[in-house]
Order: C-alpha cells, then structure tokens, then sequence
C-alpha cells in the first residue's frame, strides 16, 4: 500500500521518523534484554563467538539483499527520468518539424504540442504526484493525429518530412502511455516485507551479546541501526519516482514549454 501522505512530510521529519525507529527498537530490546535474560543465563566469550558467527552470516545475506534492492530501485528511477527526459525532447523536436509545414496544419499542430505540454505541467503532474493517472494529454494527441493523418503532402519534400513527424509523434504517443504505466511503480509489499524483517533480525542479535560496557553496547547498537535506518529511508524516497524530496520534475517541459514560448 502506497502511503502518499508520508512522502508530504518535510525531509527531515521524514528521515527522523525512518532512522529513529531502528535505533530505537534496536535499544528498547537491548535494555529488555539486558533487564531479563541476560541476568538468568552466564555468558562469556565462546558464547559472543557463537552469537557472533551467526550474526555475520545472516548480516552478508541481508546486506546482499538490501543492497541489491537499493540499486534496483535507484535503476527504475533513472530510467524513468531518462523516458521522461525522452518524452519532453521529443515534443520540442516535433514542434520544430511541423514548423516546416503549411498553414493551417502547421499552426493546428504547434497549438496542439503547446496545449500538450502545459497539461503535462500543470495538471499532470499533480495527479502523478498523488499515484493517479492523468488522461487529460489524450485529448491533445487525438487532433493530432487525425491533423497528420489527413494531411496530403504536395511534393516529394513534404512526403519525407511528413514521415519523419509521424515517426516522432508515434514515439510521443509511446512515451507518453509508458510514463502512464510507470505511475505507482514500486516495490511490492512482499519485498518490503523481506528489508524491514532482515533489518529487524539483524538488529535484534546485538541483544545476545554481552560487553563489559553497557553504553559502548548501546552506542555500537544505535550506530548500525541507525545506518540500516538510512539505506531503508534511501529506497523508500526512491521508490516512487514522482512524489517525494528527490521525485522527478516537470523541468524538463519547462524546459520545452520555455523554448515553444519563443
């Protein structure tokens, strides 16, 4: 389940909420520890070894795991900012191509591309911010379409220039349905489930083992799991690609939105 209320939250309040709950489940369960099991049972170096060998064991399998996650879901984010990147050079490309054609379907199809671009700002954006599917843009790429599609070219010049521009608004239409299908894009619950239960477990072995001082147990407890805290708060700002401190950005059709302006 998507809680996109949480990725409302400022940063830092985010981040403090994430890395402080580790740290504090790690502690809470050391101290319990310490009060209850730890005063019935001796414990000595063979058993920190012992602990200690299956610590490492499981900690290799999670980091692999939590590692792998991380750069998986830093791979999707890249990638959809590379479409998006795609899809917004691809409109100011075509706008460029049919600047070539004649009245009035150069001026029906500029307006159209405008129009487009200014809904991919100011009222998709905000759905996909939200986890919705704007439908909105469909509207502008139908007239389009039947602009192109009726268009008769007059010479050899404007047939090749006409399947050129039809070549880029299909690749338009392609972007556009793939950055639609990316909305909500994240990891399944299942996944999440296996990076907060590692972390969990991982944490929770400091509690089998005994120092001579209880701070520097305490410190050493709080330190790991305060940088498990930070790789879970990495994939979780990552994780939906359009909402968030770090989500992708209109800039790039503001960008194109700037230069159809000229």
């Amino acid at each position: 389940m998507m809680l996109y209320w949480f990725f409302n939250l400022p940063p830092v309040l985010s981040f403090l909420l994430i890395t402080g709950f580790f740290p504090s489940f790690g502690l809470l369960g050391l101290y319990i520890s310490r009060k209850t099991f730890h005063t019935k049972y001796a414990y000595g170096q063979d058993r920190n070894d012992q602990v200690s060998f299956f610590m490492s064991a499981l900690g290799i399998f999670y980091g692999i795991t939590l590692g792998l996650v991380a750069v998986g879901t830093w791979e999707n984010f890249e990638s959809i900012e590379e479409k998006v990147s795609l899809e917004a050079a691809t409109v100011g490309a075509l706008y460029r191509d049919v600047d070539a054609l004649p009245e009035p379907t150069r001026t029906q199809l500029q307006t159209a591309l405008k129009d487009y671009t200014n809904e991919v700002i100011q009222k998709d954006w905000p759905l996909q911010q939200k986890g919705e599917t704007p439908k909105g843009t469909f509207n502008h790429l139908s007239p389009m379409q039947k602009n192109l599609y009726s268009f008769k070219p007059a010479n050899a010049t404007e047939e090749i220039l006409m399947a050129e521009i039809v070549g880029k608004f299909n690749e338009l239409v392609m972007l556009r349905r793939m950055r639609m299908m990316s909305i909500g894009n994240s990891l399944p619950p299942t996944i999440w489930l296996v990076c907060v239960t590692g972390a969990l477990m991982c944490i929770s072995f400091f509690w089998f083992l005994i120092m001579e001082s209880f701070k520097v147990q305490m410190l050493l407890t709080g330190m790991c799991a305060f940088f498990i805290g930070t790789m879970i708060f990495l994939i979780v700002m990552m994780d939906n690609p359009y909402t968030g401190e770090i989500a992708i950005s209109p800039k790039s059709f503001e960008l194109v939105q700037h230069e159809l302006m000229e």
